[in-house]
């Protein structure tokens, strides 16, 4: 992103996408695990696959914005490798993969065009308080630690939901 966004949304919470390979899916499992022990989740989705957004396999999950700096202290030591991205849950879903960003490891190409595309549309059309799916789901804080999500689980398959930008 080469501009600084005019006006950016308060922060709801944040998201972590934690990308893994074939050769690295145990270590990611590992972590999958490890982190529910320590951390309040929700908003789950894994990928063994690559997609329009997400060049490599990953798995992704909302923290509450009162853990983001134990987190982040948290993942740094433990990530053995995988490439981490942090971003903030807005409502603005290109803002957030593409300014509101905090990458650990390797920074990856993630196919943003199709958000940067939709979020120049909206405001286009002088639509200002667009909420994406991701930030309705990021703000229903209640589900923080409900369910225990396991490797292969994704939340939108199990409520039915098809994400605007998976």
């Amino acid at each position: 992103m080469s501009e600084i966004p005019e006006n950016i949304s308060p922060i709801v919470a944040y998201h972590s996408h934690i990308y893994f390979t074939e050769e690295t899916r145990d270590i990611a499992v590992a972590l999958n695990e490890e982190l529910q022990d320590l951390f309040k989740i929700w908003d789950y989705r894994w990928l063994d696959y690559a997609n329009g957004l997400h060049s490599t396999p990953m798995f992704r999950f909302a923290i509450l914005k009162e853990d983001f700096a134990r987190y982040v202290e948290w993942i740094l030591t433990r990530r053995q490798g995988l490439n981490v991205l942090v971003h903030a849950i807005t409502g603005d879903d290109y803002v957030d993969h593409s300014y509101l960003t905090l990458w650990l490891g390797e920074k990856l190409e993630l196919g943003l065009e199709p958000m940067r595309k939709r979020s120049e549309e909206l405001k286009a059309k002088g639509v200002t308080d667009h909420k994406s799916n991701v930030f309705l789901t990021g703000l229903d804080i209640s589900q923080a630690g409900t369910i225990r999500y396991k490797a292969g689980d994704d939340s939108y398959k199990t409520r039915g939901i098809t994400p605007v930008n998976p």
